[in-house]
């Protein structure tokens, strides 16, 4: 049946019998196209589907670009070393999206390259997390704007819960953001004596006997005020916004994006940072906005999608986008569509967004992946994109699964043991 099929395609059909193959391994598949007069792409076409924890992906490839150059050479009958034409080199494909990525991240500042490059793994976690709460940024831009230099006692007397504010100083304190200092005046006078950098070191000046330069009294007699005040790491977070960019950044590696494919651009005169993102070769562009997101905002980032050609856009802000806003955006998206350009439009309130953008990325990478193996769909009758990245999630859902089960049979082991 093989053949009889075969001959009649050679007789009767000019396209290929056999357009490619895939090859699955454990964590990455490769696939080997053929081209033909049709396509855009002559010769041979090799390429590899991997996840974000495969090991040394362009190594594998390279290996298989090898392996497939060592056994055409055996079917001519000849050596590689032999051949001087050329004809059998492979050369790398590189997308239009690498290099509008690339493009967008060599305009940004050297300040901002270096910032962006280091910061987010030297600025704590924890700082990143409290800033996600409403309250403790409110909280920062009190104390930042307060004429009183931050006195805790004046701030704890203007909050509804005096109770809640302690603690979250406390714990702002803990994560870096604010920096508690200890006041020392004369009651007399009210003129400021010096300043301490914590308790303790009140603690060993009281322990000296030491006495107040105004009036003679002793400092444990005179009055002592706790104050706080940002740390840089606040006052840079708070300033642009970047404690935003941080946090999406972070969503974005924990998804899986690697890092070469995230360009993180300096923040606008408007207060709005910009992100550029390569998922599967399909570009998605990142408008931040710490705060609400206004039509003259909205109006701004579709400035900026058009500039950018990105065929994705995801707006994410802390604050709410307003409906006039919304609006816009969503009718900018239709009008696209209707003149044949497909624009996505994603709009996130809050930073919670993993799950929101794991589906979308997974849905472009599906269509992407069905594109790129489209020409051997005609050879099996099925997708080959599509059971491709089903493989890939089956594959996730087994290790969850795994995980699950190894958790499970662990608690089940510490019960027996307390019998």
């Amino acid at each position: 049946m093989e053949r009889a099929v075969a001959d009649w395609t050679e007789t009767e059909d000019d396209r290929l019998y056999i357009r490619g193959d895939v090859f699955c391994f454990e964590d990455f598949v490769l696939f080997l196209i053929f081209g033909n007069d049709e396509d855009d792409m002559k010769g041979v076409r090799a390429g590899i589907v991997y996840g974000a924890d495969s090991f040394e992906p362009a190594k594998k490839l390279d290996a298989f670009c090898r392996n497939v150059s060592d056994a055409l050479d055996a079917i001519r009958g000849t050596n590689a070393d032999n051949n001087e034409s050329g004809e059998d080199e492979w050369e790398a494909h590189t997308s239009s999206v690498v290099a509008s990525l690339g493009r967008f991240g060599a305009a940004q500042a050297a300040s901002s390259q270096e910032r962006t490059s280091t910061g987010n793994e030297a600025w704590s976690g924890r700082a990143v997390e409290l800033l996600e709460e409403i309250e403790a940024r409110r909280l920062l831009h009190r104390i930042r704007e307060s004429q009183s230099e931050g006195r805790v006692s004046e701030i704890l007397s203007g909050a509804e819960s005096e109770a809640a504010t302690a603690s979250l100083i406390n714990r702002m304190a803990d994560a870096g953001l604010l920096r508690r200092e200890v006041l020392v005046s004369c009651r007399k006078t009210n003129r400021s004596l010096f300043r301490l950098p914590s308790p303790d070191a009140l603690g060993v000046i009281t322990a000296s006997n030491a006495m107040c330069s105004e009036c003679g009294a002793a400092i444990t007699d005179e009055k002592i005020e706790d104050l706080v005040k940002l740390t840089d790491t606040a006052a840079q977070l708070l300033e642009d916004s970047s404690w935003l960019t941080t946090r999406i950044y972070s969503t974005l590696r924990e998804i899986g994006i690697p890092e070469k494919q995230i360009a993180v651009g300096p923040t606008s005169d408007e207060g709005e940072a910009l992100m550029m993102v390569n998922v599967s070769n399909v570009p998605f562009l990142f408008v931040l906005r710490d705060g609400d997101v206004t039509v003259t905002q909205a109006r701004h980032a579709l400035t900026k999608q058009l500039e950018k050609d990105a065929a994705h856009m995801v707006v994410v802000a802390s604050g709410k986008i307003q409906d006039e806003a919304r609006v816009r955006l969503r009718e900018h998206a239709r009008r696209r569509a209707r003149v044949g350009s497909d624009v996505e439009v994603i709009l996130i309130e809050g930073v919670d967004a993993s799950e929101e953008l794991r589906r979308s990325f997974e849905r472009v990478s599906q269509k992407s992946l069905a594109g790129e193996l489209s020409a051997l769909d005609a050879s099996l009758g099925l997708s080959i994109g599509f059971i491709v990245a089903t493989r890939f999630k089956l594959m996730q859902r087994a290790g969850a699964l795994k995980d699950l089960a190894e958790s499970a049979v662990g608690a089940l082991a510490g019960s027996l043991r307390e019998f």
